[in-house]
Order: C-alpha cells, then structure tokens, then sequence
C-alpha cells in the first residue's frame, strides 16, 4: 500500500518535530538540570591541585650561653619519575634519563618497563637542582618531577644519637622520631586555574590555598662545644682502651636539669644512617639503655637513712669485711681493709657494701624489715624518679625497682639495691637524681630543649621550676660533705684543678654470663661526680656520669674516673668558674 505524498510529509514533519523535541530537551537537561555538574567536570579539566609541602623544622645547639648553632637543616631536592603509560619513546627516555641520572638511578629500567600501564615508577631521590634542570631542559613525555627536601647535618656526626632520623615510613629515631608532631609540620593545598601546559595561574575565582604549617624550628640545651668535647674524650679513651666496647656520659646542669652534652661512642653518620649495619649504634645509652649501677647508688642509700634522722655520717657500725643477710653472705671488694668499728663517712670513702646494708638497716631499727624496704622504695622511686620514666623529650626507658609488696622484693634483693645491684636504671635517671641529691634537694625535670627559632630569632622557654624536694639542705649538705671526702682520698692520682670542691662516687658492676649469673669477667664501670667552687655554701654547677662498658674487667676508679677528670677539667674552665684558693 503507498503512502500519499501528503501523508509522508506528515510523517516527515512528525519526525522532524520528535528530533526537535529530543534536542531542546537534552540543551534542557544539559544547560538547566544538569548544569552545575558539567561546569563541575569542565573546571576539573582546567583546575589542578598541588600539594603545598611543609618544611620540616630544623634542629640547633647552643654554642655558649646565648648563641645557637644548626646541626640540622633542610637542603631543597626533587624526585624524578616516569609515568610508562604516557611515554611515547622508550628508548629516548631511558638513554636521556641515564645519561642524566648516572648513578642517582634508585631502579632498574627492567621493572620500570614491566608495567606499561603503571602511572607512577619513581627513579631518582634528592636530586639537586642542577640534575632536576637538566631533566625539564630535556623535555621528554611521561618524565616529570617533583619538588621533596632531605635532612643535613653541619656538623657531622655530632650528636648522632640524640639527633636521631626519619625513615621513608616515617618511623625515627632521637629527637626527630620523639619529637616527629612538633618537627614535621602539615603540608597545605593550592587548587588552581592551569593553562594549556598545566602552568599554575595566579589569577581566578577557582583558586583555593590552604597555607603550610612549617614544622617548629628547635634549639636544644645540648652544647656544641661541651658536646664536641666528650665525645671526643670518649672516643679518644676508646681507642686507648680496647678493653672498652662503648663509653656514654651527660653533663647536667642540676639547678635546671638542662643536658649541657649527651655522648655515645661508637656512634654513626646520621646522614647515612641507611648504611648502619649495626643497628645498636642509634641507642641513645644515657636514656635508651638501663642497667645496673653499682656503687653509684650508694649515695641514695645514705640520703634516705640521713634524711629520716636514721643515722649521721659520724656513726659507727663494726664491718667485718663481710655481712649476712637471712643464708647470703654479702662482703665488700675490699674483704680485709677497714675492719673493725668504722664510720660510715669512712664506709663510703671505700664503697663498702656492708656499709649501705647497715644504712638500711638503720632505717628498719636494725634489721631489713619490711617497713625499712617499703622507706627505701619510696625515696628511690617517689623522691629521686629511679625506675621511671624523667619526661626529657626523648624516648627514654623506664628501668625497673621491684615493689617490697613483690615477692622478690625482699631482703637479700634490697640488701643488693642499697649498692645498685637487682635493679636496672637509665643514666638520665641517675643523673637527675644526684643532681638533686647535691644541689640542696630541688628535683628538676631534665631537659635537652631550650627554646625555639623564630625568623632567626631565639626564643628561650623559661627555666622550669623545681618538681619535688627530694631530701632536705641539710642531708645534702652532709652528702656533699661525704662525696668531696671521697673524692678527697684520691688527691695524688686525680689530677684536678686546684681551687674546687670535687665530689664524686664510682661503681662497678657485674654482668651476666650465659648462664643468667654474675660474672666479673666483663663488668661496666661508671663514675658520677660534680664540681663546684671552693667555700662555703656553693652549689654545684655541673654533674657529669660516665658509663664504660667492657669487654673484661673495668673499674669505676681506674678507668671512669679519669674520663670524668678530664671533663670535669674542661667544664671548670669553659664555664668560666673562677678556683678559690
């Protein structure tokens, strides 16, 4: 059947007027309804986002009183890589990029062609600008580039560990791993109008910045030169000593608790610390790594027993060279010297252990009762922060003083603990403590943090007040009295400065051997002492420990003691106290 002319017009026409229909309604759905998310998606092909990247705060040191130095700084880098989906020319990338790179090449060409559709292959890490420059001049599709940062040192190895690092999962070591959040800042974001070749414009409505937080640029309490010079000392004792496998010491001001200097040796290039293959070189051992400190604790003990009116340094005990406690004979290191009615000023002048065992007796009204453990265990953890955590900001160790109210807290264990042994303590903690034991009893929090920079302006955070009285003027007058008496008894072999008052206490402690036993065999000597001047009523101005750990036999007196003399040395004259004859 056909269709009259008349008719297809029609139909014609009606079709005509359907596509019409079709198109106004899809300009109405594009234009009207649907408008809001084309202009969306045609700004998202003009609008890029570039990540505003923080600037980590650099780290300084003191270089005197009022002067700062940096010892770690940020160096502007890039990252160079290859995105093998947009790539045109494989060949032509991989023979620029070599010749450019060299060996900053981080990657094989293997695995960066084993994926073509990967968008991401990174290639080259903090490459300097020269390198970067000659990257963009070379022009070449799916190669780009990106702006990073990477830590440098000033000065060396100083400080290693207690600088510290970051690693690429962001996980750190010293300061840079403890104090990360206050460091690294946040990264902000620039959402900008691009042109044609994805050049950021500074003009436009769509531009949208959420501004960097720079990390906080940190001066520490450390001294460079304090610093410079022990381990200096440490590791020229070292070399002279083979016997010895690692040496620490702090230097403390302890009327503020500020560290003046913090040395581990062997130590590492924090620049390199990739390299490390050792990974015990990054322990920061003055905070890091308890351990037991022998006779130094001995001071504890008498500052407890003195302070609770249980005896004066005059008194007398009969020693015997040896005492039980409930089956276990405990004597001194000096079996057969002093025997007989002795004071305990004289006790501590030998480091008898039967000496503070008397002290803690005394404080139980002659026998190590209970009541006596529970006195020690208060002073030792409440009054002097032995077995905790100080709270310097750094990742510190908490050690371990085991509870009278513990079943292995009794006699025989607390009897070892008046002379440092059965307990595990970290160097800042000792060193806190002493500091307050001679410093008139004011505890200070230590700190190696002193203030900030700011536009390269020092800002000094203010002295932190005194945490707690742990013993009374008088006890630390008396404990000074005692320490310069023992520091006394070594006058033609201590080589000190003459117009000071030099106190000190030594230990040497024993080790474990495979067994689980002590063994003498190997033993850490450490020595604690201050300095102050010569008259009465003078504080001490600095505490210095030192740690030696060997590999044989070592001695407090023998060889601690000459490493806190030379310092000890040094700091008399580089903190300018005038001697008193």
């Amino acid at each position: 059947m056909f269709m009259s002319r008349k008719s297809r017009y029609l139909l014609i026409y009606v079709a005509l007027f359907v596509l019409f229909f079709i198109a106004v309604a899809r300009l109405f759905l594009v234009q009207i309804i649907d408008h809001r998310k084309y202009v969306d998606a045609a700004s998202e092909l003009r609008i890029s986002k570039y990540s505003l990247l923080a600037k980590r705060g650099e780290v300084y040191m003191m270089d005197g009183k009022n002067s700062t130095t940096p010892v770690v700084m940020n160096e502007r880098t890039w990252l160079i890589f290859v995105d093998p989906s947009y790539v045109a020319d494989k060949d032509k990338v991989q023979a620029q990029l070599t010749n450019i790179l060299g060996d900053q090449m981080i990657t094989t060409w293997k695995k960066v062609w084993s994926n073509m559709k990967s968008g991401y292959v990174e290639v080259a890490k903090h490459v300097n600008y020269e390198t970067v420059t000659k990257v963009r001049e070379a022009n070449l599709q799916g190669v780009g580039q990106k702006e990073t940062s990477r830590r440098v040192y000033p000065a060396g190895q100083l400080g290693a560990q207690i600088l510290g690092f970051i690693n690429a999962e962001n996980v750190g070591t010293g300061l840079e791993g403890a104090l990360n959040d206050r460091l690294s800042g946040k990264d902000g974001l620039l959402k900008t109008v691009t042109d044609v070749h994805d050049i950021p414009l500074s003009i436009g409505d769509d531009n949208v910045e959420i501004p960097a937080q720079d990390g906080e640029n940190i001066v520490l309490t450390i001294d460079e030169n304090v610093q410079r010079k022990v381990e200096k000392i440490l590791k020229t004792r070292m070399d002279n000593n083979k016997a010895i496998t690692a040496a620490s010491a702090i230097v403390m001001d302890p009327n503020t608790g500020k560290v003046l200097a913090m040395a581990n040796y062997p130590t590492f290039d924090p620049e390199k610390y990739y390299q490390v293959k050792d990974a015990s070189l990054f322990t920061n051992r003055v905070v890091e790594s308890p351990y037991e400190p022998a006779s130094v604790c001995k001071t504890f003990t008498y500052a407890a027993a003195i302070n609770e009116g249980a005896m004066v340094p005059t008194d007398t005990y009969y020693n015997k060279g040896y005492t039980y406690v409930e089956d276990r004979r405990m004597q001194n290191a000096l079996t057969n010297t002093a025997l007989g009615e002795i004071t305990f000023r004289t006790a501590l002048d030998y480091s008898f252990n039967t000496g503070s065992i008397e002290a803690l007796r005394r404080l139980g009204g002659g026998k190590i009762t209970k009541a006596a453990r529970t006195k020690l265990y208060g002073y030792l953890t409440d009054n002097f922060g032995l077995g905790k955590r100080t709270g310097i900001e750094l990742n510190d160790a908490p050690g371990i003083i085991i509870s009278p109210e513990e079943d292995e807290g009794n006699a025989v264990r607390y009897a070892n603990m008046t002379f440092g042994q059965g307990m595990n303590l970290t160097m800042i903690q000792v060193a806190a403590a002493f500091s307050s034991l001679v410093n008139g009893g004011d505890y200070y929090q230590p700190t190696i943090i002193a203030g900030t920079m700011k536009n390269d302006a020092f800002y000094k955070d203010e002295n932190k007040k005194a945490l707690r009285q742990t013993v009374s003027e008088n006890t630390s007058e008396q404990m000074r009295s005692m320490l310069e008496e023992v520091r006394s008894k070594e006058v033609p072999r201590s080589g000190d400065k003459a117009g000071y008052k030099i106190g000190i206490k030594t230990g040497t402690s024993e080790t474990y051997d495979a067994s689980g036993k002590y063994t003498s065999d190997a033993t850490i000597a450490s020595v604690i002492g201050y300095g102050r001047k010569n008259q009465q009523g003078s504080m001490p101005e600095y505490v210095v420990m030192v740690r030696l750990d060997g590999s044989s036999l070592l001695w407090g007196s023998l060889d601690a003691v000459p490493v806190f003399t030379e310092i000890s040395n040094y700091l008399l004259e580089y903190l300018r106290i005038e001697p008193i004859k």
